[in-house]
């Protein structure tokens, strides 16, 4: 955004032509066809402009100011002089409660110079467009509102001329005018009493936790919505702005925003379009297209439209557009939460910033199998909505870094958004309420403002609801066709610091196929394993046809995968491109002891076997079919489980092995018998019943070896449907250690 303060003063003139022109976009000349006028040779302008480009500002407005006084008549100097008081205000034109009286003077007398220099030239449409510029700038709502009598006469005088430039950008003035108007007026309600305003319950805490309300309830929009002839007036000039000058980012933008703002987004993505073919270095509209093609589930071609901007961007401002701290808590307010913020992120090495942010969309990416990773997208485009939508260029903010963009960025669109009247603010405003499921958020809009603020003295509760949660998704529509596959994984020691993976994943067949419109139904899957650094280590696709008559509710599939040392994360995906219908699994698993006394993870399946004649020694020797923990009634529970570096006396290893059951959620006798059966069929151990547990308790002796494995069955009986935990405790009778597993297993 450009400053006043930057400006040195022999270059306060050109400062001046600059601050007639809308901010531009990279990439786009600063030279605009709307500038002032030229001085006459020997004019008191002209003089005042050389004594400016000496630097001599001051001596420049005394000039100026003994002309007026001998010729009150001279417009050319009644707008030099406006122009150059407005220079010396810089950014201090904004609310202010309490603003200095040298500032009043500099604003009343600047604004009084450009007044009289219309009134004086009243064919002047640059005159008109410099005081409705002004006035738009201006940080008092009285001055702002009265701007647009200036623009409608600038707008006047410009076609009256022939003044394309100039009516362009008055076009575009004159449409935020009505903008701000919109901002103010639009999605009024009305109380459920009737009464139209607003109630003090409305600037409550805003968590639903702590707060026993539900928004929706107290307040009624009203139909049709309120606002729709100033947003029908700001459209209408942002088009005849565009449609004047093409070129112009600014005017461009500002009908994107409109379009935005009710969700046209065929419209936008028409009108971005064009400008893209006309303007193949316009980054904006790629961005206007990549936010209207993800709004309309054109997935590919928003990732598409993303990327191409990304190249064309600066990386600074790529950076800021995409930084991941948008998505922390901006401060932690819970001492006890491990939870990063964005200052702790801030201070981390670029690198590590880099691969955490990396962690996260990589593991939050709702499918791998498709070619964009869909939540990554819906950041991108909230981000250029934000900045669409709230952008302020006369006062210089971006509009994802306001209040309003980012909640915007956060959690997306509100459920329910709604304006009416604030009766505890300090200036005047009205307080806009955004409504969602789970939460809601208040800002307070100054009439003729764009930009919006969480309420005085709420700041703070606002911000803790921000801890409590930084960022949600859930308004992606491809998520809502994304099933869940159950996923059960147990874990054997390998050669060196490894372990093998034993995964067993049901997939949803029935919610893949049943809507595809096809004889065959061809299903793609991916199993992928991440390490700690967000590294594949492991990835493999294949593909599987179904007839859709013949698919039953799932299929049980499994698959063994090396794991590497530390966290490591499993992703299952299984889609149906056509119908895009998907079924997923994420499962990090913890860092587990590749060295020393320890038990592997319990591997449940089929009632597990050894080859006739062999003994088994890993689990590897042992035939069963791992599976979910799902049973029907009656049938056996497959154990398979290995132990590790047990004490060896006189060559054997001595422990005792302590099985124990219990239906979740039921107290009191089971009611039903347990045995445990080796691979044989032969009972070990006595089952006995302790406080709701059923437990089986046996001592074993094996040859001594670095690794041993045990199987057994459980036989159930009859047992009645439902969960029932299992918990597996290992004594290693020579060095007295222990360590156990617990885990659950359905009898359906």
């Amino acid at each position: 955004m450009f400053s006043f303060a930057r400006c040195a003063a022999p270059l306060a003139l050109a400062c001046l032509m600059l601050l007639q022109t809308p901010a531009m976009a990279s990439g786009q000349s600063a030279v605009e066809g709307v500038s002032p006028f030229g001085a006459a040779p020997g004019t008191p302008a002209s003089r005042a402009e050389a004594l400016v480009r000496e630097g001599d500002t001051t001596r420049a407005l005394a000039l100026l100011d003994s002309a007026v006084r001998k010729n009150p008549r001279d417009a050319v100097a009644w707008y030099y002089q406006g122009m150059y008081l407005w220079s010396k205000t810089g950014h201090s034109m904004r609310p202010s409660v309490f603003p200095s009286q040298e500032m009043v003077r500099m604003v009343s007398a600047a604004d009084s110079s450009l007044r009289l220099a219309v009134n004086y030239a009243p064919d002047s449409a640059r005159y008109f467009v410099s005081l409705g510029q002004f006035t738009l700038k201006s940080g008092y709502s009285i001055v702002r509102a009265a701007g647009r009598l200036q623009v409608n006469g600038a707008i006047e005088a410009a076609k009256r001329s022939g003044d394309i430039a100039t009516l362009a950008v008055a076009s575009d003035i004159a449409g935020m005018y009505a903008w701000r108007d919109y901002e103010f007026l639009g999605n009024r309600a009305i109380l459920i009493d009737g009464r139209y305003g607003q109630r003090p319950v409305l600037l409550a805490p805003t968590s639903r936790n702590t707060v026993d309300h539900e928004p929706r309830w107290l307040v009624n929009k009203v139909e049709p919505p309120t606002g729709l002839a100033p947003y029908s007036t700001a459209l209408s000039f942002f088009q005849a702005a565009v449609g004047a000058d093409s070129s112009n980012q600014r005017y461009s933008r500002h009908l994107y925003m409109a379009l935005a703002a009710k969700n046209r987004w065929e419209e936008l993505l028409s009108v971005a379009t064009q400008r893209s073919a006309q303007f193949a270095f316009d980054y904006q509209a790629k961005l206007a297209r990549g936010l209207s093609l993800h709004r309309l589930r054109r997935f590919a071609e928003a990732k598409a439209a993303f990327d191409s901007a990304s190249i064309l961007m600066e990386e600074d401002e790529w950076e800021r557009l995409t930084r991941f701290s948008r998505l922390l808590t901006p401060k932690s307010y819970d001492t006890r939460s491990t939870k990063m913020d964005s200052s702790q992120f801030a201070s981390m090495p670029e690198g590590q910033r880099r691969g955490l942010a990396e962690m996260y969309w990589l593991l939050n990416d709702p499918l791998s199998l498709t070619a964009e990773n869909e939540l990554q997208l819906e950041f991108l485009a909230r981000v250029v909505y934000a900045d669409m939508r709230w952008t302020d260029e006369e006062r210089g903010l971006r509009g994802a870094d306001t209040d309003r963009g980012d909640i915007h960025v956060r959690y997306g669109p509100p459920v329910q958004e709604v304006t009416s009247e604030c009766i505890n603010c300090i200036l005047p405003a009205v307080t806009l309420l955004w409504d969602y499921p789970d939460r809601t958020f208040l800002f307070e809009l100054v009439p003729s403002f764009n930009t919006a603020y969480f309420p005085w003295g709420m700041r703070d509760r606002m911000l803790r609801d921000i801890d409590n949660e930084p960022a949600l998704f859930n308004n992606i529509p491809t998520t809502a066709l994304i099933d869940t596959i159950p996923v059960r994984i147990a874990r054997f020691r390998a050669a060196g610091d490894s372990l093998d993976a034993v995964i067993a994943a049901r997939v949803p067949l029935d919610s893949l196929v049943r809507t595809a419109p096809l004889d065959r139904v061809p299903i793609d899957y991916s199993v992928r394993i991440f390490d700690q650094f967000v590294r594949v280590q492991g990835a493999e696709t294949s593909r599987r046809s179904y007839s859709p008559d013949s698919a039953g509710a799932a299929e049980l599939r499994e698959f063994t995968r090396r794991l590497g040392p530390g966290i490591n994360v499993v992703r299952i995906e299984a889609l149906q491109a056509d119908t895009r219908r998907a079924a997923r699994a994420t499962v990090r698993l913890t860092p587990q002891p590749t060295t020393g006394f320890a038990m592997s993870d319990v591997l449940l399946g089929s009632k597990p076997t050894t080859v006739a004649g062999t003994a088994a020694s890993r689990w590897t020797d042992v035939n069963t079919v791992p599976g979910d923990g799902v049973y029907d009634v009656g049938a056996p529970i497959g154990l398979v489980w290995e132990l590790y570096e047990l004490t060896a006396a006189e060559g054997a290893s001595r422990y005792n092995v302590t099985i124990s059951v219990n239906r979740v959620g039921r107290r009191g006798a089971l009611g039903f018998t347990l045995r445990a059966l080796d691979g044989l069929g032969r009972a070990v151990g006595r089952a006995g019943e302790t406080n709701g547990n059923i437990v089986i308790s046996f001592d074993r002796t094996a040859k001594a070896a670095p690794a041993l494995v045990e199987f057994l069955s459980l036989d159930m009986g009859q047992a009645p449907r439902g969960r029932f935990a299992l918990r597996i405790d290992i004594t290693d009778r020579g060095s007295g250690q222990r360590v156990s597993r617990e885990t659950e297993f359905t009898v359906r």
